[in-house]
């Protein structure tokens, strides 16, 4: 007898390749090997913390578009944590970092990918982008945090963020309602807003290097 594979698995399992391509971009790996420069990193509080607003907007239209009170509530928290614990960290990590983001630096195509993919698809694009990233993050975090060497300090409290159990928790309630998003909604549909998501990531990340 078959096993029924959930929408969120198989994504994963589909585009496993496509995840292993985001997890070995630049900043990943100077990260996790400690090598990251101060103005690379600096530029990069800025950019991030841009896109933590945008994945608020998205969270915040996924609660006025959720199917359920239990996508209300989930949507919510995602919410509450950006908007505090997030930018908090930022509002301390740009304090204590040892030089200030360049005047030009910035990189919409994060943002502007999920904003489009929202527009045209609604609460499902929503999910399923956003599943893409955090898995992206969760994943190299991780695995920084367990093999790596992580500096100490904005760097290092910026990986623990994203492996504690909170986020974590998170995570899991994106691949749920990915797994909840009706079979009306095909696949290529799904696929296309995941690796979308993730060639994203990779742009945006790689912004800090310019």
């Amino acid at each position: 007898m078959s096993v029924e594979v959930s929408r969120s698995v198989r994504l994963l399992e589909t585009h496993a390749a496509d995840l292993d391509r985001a997890l070995d971009m630049r900043f990943v790996r100077e990260v996790t090997e400690g090598t990251i420069g101060d103005q690379a990193f600096a530029d990069y509080l800025r950019i991030e913390e841009a896109f933590v607003v945008t994945a608020a907007r998205v969270h915040g239209y996924a609660v006025w578009a959720a199917p359920s009170w239990d996508a209300v509530h989930r949507n919510g928290l995602a919410v509450h944590a950006l908007v505090t614990e997030q930018i908090d960290y930022f509002r301390d990590a740009r304090a204590r970092w040892p030089v200030p983001a360049r005047p030009g630096a910035g990189a919409d195509r994060l943002s502007d990918f999920i904003l489009g993919a929202v527009e045209t698809g609604g609460y499902p694009a929503a999910m399923t982008a956003l599943f893409a990233a955090e898995t992206l993050y969760l994943t190299w975090c991780t695995r920084a945090h367990a093999t790596g060497t992580v500096p100490p300090g904005p760097i290092g409290d910026w990986v623990a963020l994203h492996t504690a159990p909170p986020f974590r928790a998170g995570v899991a309630r994106l691949a749920d309602q990915v797994d909840q998003i009706p079979p009306t909604v095909p696949d290529d549909h799904l696929d296309a807003w995941f690796t979308g998501m993730l060639d994203a990531e990779i742009t945006f990340h790689d912004a800090v290097f310019t």
